[in-house]
């Protein structure tokens, strides 16, 4: 049987245990949502099925919860409507994610070739969309290729000068790179479009948030492009030219999301791009499998600028002012390990002589 005084020893123990639990706790990342998403989409042929006049007939795109992205197809899906192609669509907590679809699909006098790809991973997104139609149209033909690239992640904002629960606001810069090109067949038409979208909150997954579209960029036929959005740096690097525009941007949001400082809150952006050509030898092609990155995140207090403080993710991701933090490469974390290994080794023989000679003495 113990005495008091181990008995008060134990339950001395037991509360520092419970203290120190408690305070990793507090320290650990919020366990929310972090994810990403790949994905690539293609569709080509003439719709048709059995079950009536309205078979294959109703089509929605295959991308929902408020983004309305990918390929559109029929409600009954591609073998059942005798379209070519199909979709790949990959998510994960941890990347990078890569997605790649393609199609060759008979359409009447000619085929539609094609091909979407997408690369995700936190602060980093790519996609890219092609197609070439050489046959006839109709309102039963299907000629799309489409990418879409995800990262949602949660973060938490701090600065020692900043008082948890403090109100403010975020804003995020992407470095937007890459071309949207457009070969028309007159007078026909064909559209081509590229977009990065972001929101902000708790509950970002679902459909209640609508994306705010820093960047968005579209070409019809081979018309001046159409470059908006809600975002300051456009045009920027972009070089526009009768059907095209090629370039690259670094795009602020001016969305001003709502935050608490010292508390979680959910990020999500895509990049995404689709491409629909005509027909008759018409093609086009969107390319920007190396953006968008992370370049930057404004943060406000109460109205006040903050240019320093440090971001927690749930995704274990480095984030700060500037947005994604470089990772060292590691060569350089070998050789910073080896010289802290060659010092330790130093200073030990450094002490055994001293004491070597100390003994002599």
């Amino acid at each position: 049987m113990r005495s008091p005084v181990q008995r008060s020893r134990a339950n001395a123990r037991v509360t520092a245990c419970a203290f120190w639990l408690c305070a990793l706790a507090a320290a650990s990342p919020p366990a929310a949502a972090a994810e990403l998403q790949a994905y690539a989409g293609a569709v080509g042929g003439i719709a048709s099925g059995t079950g009536g006049i309205f078979a294959c007939a109703t089509s929605g795109p295959t991308i929902g919860r408020g983004w309305f992205a990918g390929v559109a197809i029929p409600t009954e899906g591609f073998a059942a409507c005798s379209l070519g192609g199909g979709i790949e669509d990959k998510t994960a907590a941890s990347g990078p994610l890569a997605a790649l679809q393609s199609v060759n699909a008979p359409v009447g006098g000619g085929s539609f070739v094609g091909e979407a790809r997408a690369r995700a991973d936190y602060g980093r997104l790519g996609v890219a969309a092609s197609g070439t139609m050489t046959g006839a149209s109709t309102s039963f033909t299907y000629r799309q290729t489409a990418g879409f690239a995800r990262f949602q992640d949660t973060l938490t904002l701090t600065n020692p000068g900043v008082a948890t629960g403090t109100a403010g606001s975020v804003d995020f810069a992407f470095l937007i790179d890459g071309m949207l090109k457009s070969l028309p067949n007159a007078p026909y038409s064909q559209q081509g479009d590229i977009g990065l979208g972001i929101r902000v909150g708790n509950g970002v997954g679902n459909a209640a948030y609508g994306p705010w579209f820093s960047f968005m960029g579209t070409v019809v036929n081979d018309g001046t492009p159409y470059l908006r959005g809600g975002g300051t740096g456009l045009p920027g690097g972009f070089v526009l030219a009768p059907g095209s525009f090629q370039g690259s941007a670094e795009v602020l949001s001016t969305a001003n999301f709502g935050i608490r400082w010292g508390e979680p809150f959910e990020v999500e952006a895509a990049l995404l791009t689709s491409v629909s050509p005509c027909c008759y030898g018409s093609s086009l092609t969107s390319e920007f499998m190396s953006s968008a990155l992370l370049t930057g995140i404004s943060a406000r207090a109460g109205g006040t600028a903050i240019t320093d403080f440090s971001v927690l993710s749930a995704s274990g991701t480095a984030y700060g002012p500037g947005g994604l933090l470089p990772v060292p490469e590691p060569a350089s974390v070998v050789l910073w390990a080896g010289g802290l290994l060659a010092l330790a080794a130093r200073r030990r023989i450094s002490r055994a002589a001293g004491v070597s000679s100390a003994s002599k003495a």
